[in-house]
């Protein structure tokens, strides 16, 4: 019986070095085959590829112009126009970033100065359906600030509303509107309104500006949210807001960007010394680490 299963182990171990010689004789011989009918065959590129007297077409390289305004435009007076429009757009980087802005509030920055080449008109409207003003309609002061921060993502009217709902006591809705509830495409837009979201919500900074105060730059930059009283002895009078606009008159003072019945436009305007200032925000607040 041993000497049956001593056999049958010894042809088993046999029948294993077959299987493995005939795997070895199969590679050797693909090895054998690939070497025999494999030839390698360099790729040269074209001797005259890179001598084509071909020019660049024209029109990948300038967008906007015709062909004929082109040939009408001598070539120095081009290459002025690209260095000027170059410049322009490295002045505005600059002048941003020398101003040590969040990134909101160069959003917010860049946007109301866009809005000082828009023929925006001022007066009253209501807007049931859209809420926030187009172009195309007449805007009040607290529109060019609602407009501004809803077109850098931050919808300022839903905010306002909602603080109101929440916060009823700090919305005197009944005194003021002679309602009981707040209607939303209205009261957003109220200048008092607006201001008490941002007395609750924002960075509250100062009212009187001192030309002589080192920390004015940092107190008072581009983007901050201003309102104005225009009777100065009467707190009851006409608010007025706007924004603090990146530019100064010729002593440092900051100019203002708003729109009122005085301007009867989106106006630049050197107001901050002139009127009395009822509030001096920044929205949003900064984070504090």
């Amino acid at each position: 019986m041993a000497e049956r299963i001593r056999k049958k182990r010894y042809r088993r171990n046999i029948d294993y070095k077959y299987i493995i010689y005939v795997i070895v004789f199969i590679a050797l011989l693909q090895l054998l085959i690939l070497k025999i009918y494999y030839q390698e065959e360099p790729s040269k590129l074209p001797e005259k590829l890179f001598l084509s007297k071909k020019d660049f077409p024209i029109s990948e390289l300038i967008l906007d112009i015709t062909k004929e305004e082109l040939e009408s435009v001598p070539l120095e007076d081009t290459d002025a126009q690209s260095d000027d429009a170059t410049e322009t757009d490295e002045n505005s980087s600059n002048e941003l970033g020398s101003l040590n802005l969040t990134d909101i509030q160069k959003d917010i920055t860049l946007r109301i100065l866009e809005l000082l080449d828009e023929d925006i008109e001022y007066g009253m409207e209501y807007f049931p359906n859209t809420y926030y003003p187009s172009i195309d309609n007449k805007w009040i002061s607290t529109d060019v600030i609602s407009v501004t921060l809803n077109d850098c993502g931050i919808d300022i009217m839903e905010l306002i509303y909602k603080d109101m709902f929440e916060h009823k006591e700090d919305y005197p809705i009944d005194t003021i509107t002679g309602r009981k509830t707040a209607v939303k495409y209205i009261d957003s837009r109220n200048v008092f309104f607006q201001e008490r979201f941002f007395e609750r919500n924002a960075l509250i900074l100062p009212v009187e500006y001192n030309i002589e105060d080192e920390n004015r730059n940092l107190i008072w930059q581009a983007g901050d949210i201003i309102y104005f009283q225009i009777d100065k002895d009467d707190p009851d009078s006409d608010h007025y807001g706007g924004f603090i606009s990146p530019h100064k008159n010729e002593d440092g003072v900051p100019l203002v960007i708003m729109i009122s019945s005085e301007f009867k436009k989106v106006s630049e305007v050197d107001v901050l010394l002139e009127y009395k200032i009822a509030g001096h925000f920044r929205y949003p607040a900064p984070e504090v680490d």
